[in-house]
């Protein structure tokens, strides 16, 4: 702090004031007096006095330091030493001599030049001024004792103002310094944290000072790499939200296509339980239509067999035709079994017809020769009907019924072809219907194999879509996270930004 800040510390002592310190220390008009008469004894030796003061300051280089350090020297200052001493006797103890006593103490203060050094001075004083008292008045030693006793009052009243002007001064520069700190203090907490605290004199201020800047420093550091963080954390959460949102878009998506996957395979699965169920009858069907085509063989073959025989009996009927009247009887019975073998082969054609209806395409060859055998069935009943009229007649007409049995040959030898052509076409169709079943089968395997896959898809299906789901879940929380952060982060760069940072 410069000179004019430390002489505004000078303070001013009132009348009122200064009457009350002269009658605390019960100075008087008299001591005043007294003292005045002693400045031609202590004029003189003025010189000495001073020069004997500076002579003990000499044996201490503090004080030499103090001197040299505040711009004078000590020639200087025994001029002004000098006429301080005459001060003490000069009889006017008014305000000038308050006035300059304390501005005394003010730039002893400034200087560094604390009260035990200048009360120090005033041991001196007194055993040099004493004796030159007790010299003067050595015959009256009544008003030597009051000289003495005025001197020692005059030199209490000038340490008390040099212990008021310390105080004062410390005091003033503590409110100083302390009203510099406070209002700097109030620049750091508005964020002004570019200011710094000008370092007072006293190395104790100063060293709480330089540790308010340096603070300050720290301080200001701190928030230039809060804000600098705040500002890539936002980068960051900003980035990491964008990624997030990218990422939640996406598992939606994918979480509305496996939605869409699943309900398609659900849709599946209905129709390969259906068809499942359809190929299931068809192979029952099949395995019923093979079972009823090998009953047909059967029949055919037995129809063949039967054939045979009506063969060999019309053979019979052809070497025996001569005896035809003796055996009508016999011929009745066989046309008898004849008619029956008709109605049966009717029968069986009929049969034939329905179980080739039920084959579809495969039995329509089937359906043919069942028409076939139907009408050489009706054709042999036919015949057991001319049979039995022949054999009415066959008194009448033995050549005509040799002819009959000669077309009835040839008609069993037809008939025989035929039924060994429905034969044929029933071992093909036999085949068919084999391979049929065989298909049906595998189609109720394949079928099957494809359900169980089918299933085991729709549940692997299900299992992403948990996973799925449990990911945009994730994505979510880490969304609130990310924007949580990102508040943290705006706020941390609100409370940075009422701070003005070193450039």
């Amino acid at each position: 702090m410069n000179a004019e800040s430390h002489d505004s510390r000078q303070f001013h002592v009132s009348a009122a004031e200064r009457e009350l310190r002269l009658r605390f220390i019960g100075f008087t008009e008299t001591d005043a007096q007294l003292l005045h008469e002693l400045e031609p004894v202590v004029k003189p030796h003025a010189e000495r006095i001073v020069d004997a003061f500076y002579a003990n300051v000499a044996l201490h280089p503090v004080l030499l330091d103090i001197i040299e350090r505040a711009g004078s020297t000590v020639e200087r200052l025994k001029a002004k030493q000098r006429t301080y001493l005459l001060e003490m006797f000069g009889g006017d103890y008014g305000e000038s001599y308050f006035a300059r006593r304390l501005g005394i103490g003010v730039v002893h203060n400034r200087i560094g030049l604390g009260p035990q050094w200048f009360l120090g001075s005033y041991a001196g004083y007194t055993r040099m001024i004493v004796p030159l008292i007790s010299r003067r008045y050595r015959w009256r030693p009544f008003k030597a004792e009051r000289a003495i006793e005025a001197f020692n009052k005059i030199i209490s009243l000038d340490s008390q103002l040099v212990i008021d002007t310390y105080v004062h001064g410390v005091t003033s520069e503590l409110s100083g310094a302390l009203s510099d700190y406070t209002a700097f203090v109030e620049r750091v907490a508005a964020g002004q944290l570019d200011s710094r605290v000008a370092l007072p004199a006293n190395k104790e201020l100063a060293r709480l000072g330089l540790r308010l800047n340096e603070m300050t420093t720290s301080l200001s550091e701190m928030a230039s790499r809060t804000g600098n963080a705040s500002h890539r954390l936002t980068s960051m959460v900003t980035g990491l939200l964008d990624a997030v949102g990218v990422q939640s878009s996406g598992a939606s998506q994918q979480a509305a296509a496996i939605n869409e996957t699943t309900s398609t395979l659900e849709e599946i699965r209905a129709i390969s339980r259906q068809t499942q169920e359809k190929a299931e009858t068809l192979g029952v069907t099949a395995e019923r239509t093979r079972a009823e085509g090998e009953r047909g063989a059967e029949i055919v073959d037995k129809t063949v067999h039967d054939m045979e025989l009506v063969r060999a009996q019309v053979g019979d009927i052809a070497e025996k035709i001569l005896a035809l009247s003796e055996q009508t009887h016999q011929i009745g019975e066989i046309t008898g079994t004849v008619n029956s073998l008709a109605q049966q082969l009717k029968m069986l054609s009929l049969n034939a017809s329905i179980e080739a209806a039920k084959a579809g395409e495969a039995g329509k060859g089937f359906a043919v020769v069942a028409a076939e055998v139907k009408e050489l069935a009706e054709q042999s009943q036919q015949a057991t009907i001319q049979v039995n009229a022949i054999l009415q007649d066959i008194r009448r007409a033995t050549d005509k019924a040799v002819m009959a049995t000669e077309e009835g040959s040839k008609g069993v030898d037809r008939g025989t072809q035929m039924v060994q052509m429905v034969g044929d076409a029933m071992q093909s169709l036999m085949e068919a219907i084999r391979e049929a079943a065989l298909s049906s089968q595998q189609i109720v395997a394949a079928v099957r194999q494809e359900g169980i896959g089918i299933d085991q898809i729709a549940t692997a299906m299900r299992e992403i879509n948990n996973a799925t789901r449990q990911a945009v879940d994730s994505t979510q929380q880490t969304k609130q996270s990310a924007e949580q952060l990102g508040a943290l982060s705006s706020e941390m760069l609100d409370s940075v930004r009422i701070y003005r940072l070193e450039s």
